[in-house]
C-alpha cells in the first residue's frame, strides 16, 4: 500500500528545493541584477560604457541594500542609459554642431548669437547699446543630447498601478529637468496610440498632458512602441540620442494591423506584434528602459513561452538589450 502522505511530503520538499535553486532562472541573460524589497533592476547588456556608468552611479547602493526606493532605481536606470546614449552621440558626431536656433544663456560661458542679440537689443529699444538682458546664446543641434521618449500604457488595468506610474514620472521629471533632456509622451489606449506631447525641453508641458490622460479598456502597447520607434528614428536624424522608456503592466490585448516580421514569437497576435516592434528597436540599437508597474516574481523561466504581464516585459527588455525595473506592490 502506497503511503500518500510520504509521497506528498517528498513532492513538497522537491518543489521547495527546485524553487530555491531556480529562483533567478527567469533572469538568465541579465548582466546586472539589483534587488530590494520594493523593486528590482536588471540590465541585459553590459558594454564597457554601461559597465562604467553602473559602477560609477551605483556607488552607495550596497549600503542601502533592501531599502532602495523604486524611484531611486528608475533614476539610476535613466542615468545609466542617458550616459551611454550621450557617449554614443559624441562619438558618432565629430563635426562641428550646426546652430539651429538661439536661446537665453544658461551657463557662465557660452557663445553669443550676434544676430539674435542685435534683434533683441532693437526690440528692447536699447540699440546700438547692448545690455545683459539682450544677450542670446546659440542653440546647437543635439550632439550627445538625449531625447527621452515615454510610452505610457493607459489601459484600465493600470488603475491598480497608479502609485507605480506616479513614481516613474517623478523620477523621470527629476532627471529630465536636471539635464534639460528633450522629453515626449506617447499614450497607448483604446485600439491605438497617439503622441500626446512632441519632443520638448519643457517638462511642465508633458506633465500637463499626463494629468489629462484617461483610461480605456484595451492595451495597444505594440502601437505605442511602433510610434516610439518612428519618433526615435526622427530624433536620431536631428542629432539626438533616443532613450525609449516603457511604463506598463504588460497586459497587452491589441495587435498591429499588419505583421512587421516573419519570425514567430508567440501564438497570441498582441504579444507577437509587441515583440516584432521590440526586435526592430533592438536592430536600431536604441537604449530602452522597461518599467513594470506591477512586477511579480516568477518561479520558473516562463518567458520562454511569453505570456503577458511580467513575462512579456522581461522579454522586451531582454530582446532590446535594455534595462528592466520591476515595482512590487
Amino acid at each position: 500500500m502506497v503511503d500518500y502522505r510520504l509521497a506528498i511530503l517528498i513532492l513538497l520538499i522537491w518543489l521547495i528545493l527546485d524553487t530555491l535553486l531556480n529562483r533567478n532562472r527567469v533572469y538568465i541573460g541579465s548582466k546586472a541584477l539589483i534587488k530590494s524589497k520594493k523593486s528590482i533592476y536588471i540590465s541585459f547588456s553590459l558594454t564597457p560604457e554601461k559597465k562604467k556608468a553602473i559602477v560609477s552611479i551605483g556607488r552607495g547602493m550596497k549600503i542601502l541594500r533592501g531599502n532602495i526606493e523604486p524611484s531611486y532605481l528608475i533614476q539610476f536606470a535613466l542615468n545609466v542609459s542617458r550616459n551611454v546614449a550621450r557617449i554614443r552621440g559624441k562619438r558618432k558626431i565629430r563635426a562641428k554642431a550646426h546652430v539651429i536656433d538661439y536661446t537665453l544663456p544658461h551657463s557662465k560661458y557660452y557663445k553669443v548669437s550676434p544676430s539674435a542679440t542685435l534683434r533683441k537689443s532693437a526690440a528692447n529699444f536699447n540699440f546700438p547699446e547692448i545690455r545683459p538682458e539682450d544677450l542670446r546664446a546659440n542653440l546647437y543641434m543635439g550632439r550627445g543630447k538625449v531625447s527621452l521618449i515615454i510610452v505610457l500604457d493607459s489601459s484600465a488595468s493600470m488603475i491598480y498601478s497608479i502609485r507605480g506610474i506616479i513614481t516613474a514620472f517623478k523620477a523621470i521629471s527629476r532627471e529630465a529637468r536636471k539635464h534639460r533632456d528633450r522629453v515626449s509622451l506617447i499614450v497607448s489606449k483604446g485600439f491605438g496610440s497617439v503622441i500626446a506631447q512632441f519632443p520638448t525641453t519643457n517638462f511642465n508641458l508633458l506633465l500637463g498632458k499626463f494629468t489629462s490622460v484617461g483610461l480605456e479598456d484595451f492595451t495597444p502597447l505594440a502601437s505605442g512602441l511602433y510610434r516610439a520607434l518612428n519618433l526615435a528614428i526622427k530624433e536620431k536624424r536631428k542629432g539626438y540620442e533616443p532613450v525609449i522608456v516603457i511604463i506598463s503592466d504588460g497586459n497587452v490585448n491589441v495587435p498591429l494591423e499588419r505583421r512587421l516580421y516573419s519570425k514567430r514569437f508567440s501564438l497570441d497576435p498582441s504579444i507577437q506584434s509587441t515583440l516584432e516592434v521590440a526586435y526592430f528597436i533592438k536592430k536600431k540599437g536604441f537604449e530602452t528602459i522597461v518599467i513594470n508597474t506591477k512586477h511579480r516574481e516568477l518561479l520558473y523561466d516562463q518567458t520562454s513561452s511569453t505570456t503577458s504581464g511580467t513575462e512579456l516585459l522581461l522579454k522586451i527588455a531582454r530582446m532590446t538589450k535594455g534595462s528592466y525595473i520591476g515595482i512590487r506592490d
